[in-house]
């Protein structure tokens, strides 16, 4: 058995890992090694609280605490016995264990979840009495993560809790809408400079407009957030973490420019409006009811994300058509523009007569998607009319999910 409290795993969506990078060298994190949906990285205190506080990208932050080999569940509840778990929380504290698992040993992964839950609880009985604690699968003060690849199992505390994509902002939802820490990665990828306008003119709920709001005035994104799982942890430091917050709201500054979500369905501007209004940022963004064939934005440049419908509740030939009202769009008001958009709709997308300075593979929900981004620099349209005519489209097209730029 081999224990090892000295990394920290961040967790993001594929496609994501990189740009989570980013923001953990901008923490001054040290050995940052990229793996498949997550990016790890050197343990350290203050570092896991600015983790969960600041990153932007992070779905979770786990801290491994031991790994062996197993390949059965008799096996997993051997080793689990042998575990000081009294050292990791008390008697009166409840836990929970979330779990992910791809083993040919485990097939039934609710079993090894369970056989887990029963060495922890007969841990505590053996030295406690016959007492044990209990399990709350919603709230719990402890998580564990049990993670098992084949015959590799690593056991991790979860020092978030709940995803840290619950900022506690959206009170309201539209059909389908987009996750926080996703709209998070589509702006940090889009380099908007946040010294400029920013648009959404498919805004939905206001995920992305709120997102963005937040970034435009340096507020770490869970800044407001109570419920963390390590403040549970025997090693909290109280003061540490409250002297960063300090720090972090001594942070925020002003924004001078334009942030405005707009949407012509009615439904979901009253949606965008509650959520603006509930995350406390209804002086910083707009909210109108407009298409984007109607949206004029604001002189001067700026980004415009968006994310439109992928064609699941539309014909061909509708969604067709509003690809193509979207990029007429871009050529005709974005002009100074980086104009950017998620789909999983390739063929929708051939429509926009647009060459894509740059593409980026990522997920959305369960969804392979590409996020394209356009500059709208002046002569955009006659730049694009001349390769058009003579040029193939192809390049545009691809849907193979590989970018030279990523």
């Amino acid at each position: 058995m081999n224990v090892f409290e000295t990394k920290l795993i961040c967790k993001t969506f594929q496609g994501l890992e990189g740009v989570l990078a980013e923001e953990l060298e901008g923490l001054k994190a040290k050995n940052i090694e990229i793996i498949k949906r997550a990016v790890v990285c050197d343990y350290d205190l203050e570092l896991l609280y600015r983790c969960n506080l600041e990153l932007r990208t992070c779905l979770k932050v786990l801290v491994p605490l031991f790994e062996f080999e197993s390949t059965s569940p008799e096996d997993l509840y051997g080793f689990a016995m042998r575990i000081p778990w009294e050292d990791y929380f008390n008697l009166d504290q409840t836990f929970a264990i979330d779990f992910t698992i791809q083993s040919e040993y485990f097939t039934h992964s609710q079993f090894a979840s369970l056989k887990l839950k029963d060495a922890i609880c007969d841990r505590f009985r053996k030295f406690n009495d016959d007492k044990r604690p209990d399990v709350n699968p919603q709230h719990p003060d402890i998580l564990f993560n049990l993670h098992i690849n084949r015959d590799k199992v690593t056991i991790s505390l979860d020092s978030s809790g709940t995803s840290l994509h619950q900022r506690g902002n959206r009170v309201e939802q539209t059909i389908a809408p987009i996750n926080e820490v996703l709209a998070a990665g589509l702006i940090l990828m889009s380099k908007w400079d946040r010294q400029s306008h920013f648009l959404d003119a498919m805004c939905g709920s206001g995920t992305i407009v709120i997102e963005a709001a937040t970034m435009a005035i340096n507020k770490a994104p869970n800044l407001d957030r109570n419920y963390f799982c390590f403040k549970n942890w025997k090693n909290y430091d109280k003061t540490l973490f409250n002297d960063l917050c300090s720090v972090l709201e001594n942070d925020i500054r002003d924004f001078s420019f334009k942030i405005i979500g707009s949407d012509n369905n009615k439904k979901s501007v009253f949606t965008a409006k509650s959520n603006v209004r509930h995350a406390g940022l209804s002086n910083l963004i707009e909210i109108r009811e407009a298409s984007i064939q109607k949206m004029i934005p604001p002189l001067g440049s700026g980004t415009l994300i968006i994310n439109p419908p992928y064609g699941e509740r539309m014909e061909a030939y509708q969604i067709d058509l509003l690809y193509k009202q979207i990029g007429d769009a871009f050529k005709q008001h974005f002009t100074g523009y980086t104009c950017c958009v998620i789909s999983n709709n390739f063929e929708g997308m051939k429509n926009f007569g647009l060459r894509p300075a740059k593409k980026y593979p990522v997920v959305n929900g369960k969804l392979d998607c590409l996020f394209y981004i356009y500059e709208m620099y002046e002569g955009t349209r006659r730049k694009q009319k001349s390769e058009s005519e003579n040029e193939s489209e192809s390049e545009g097209d691809q849907h193979d999910f590989k970018s030279s730029d990523h």
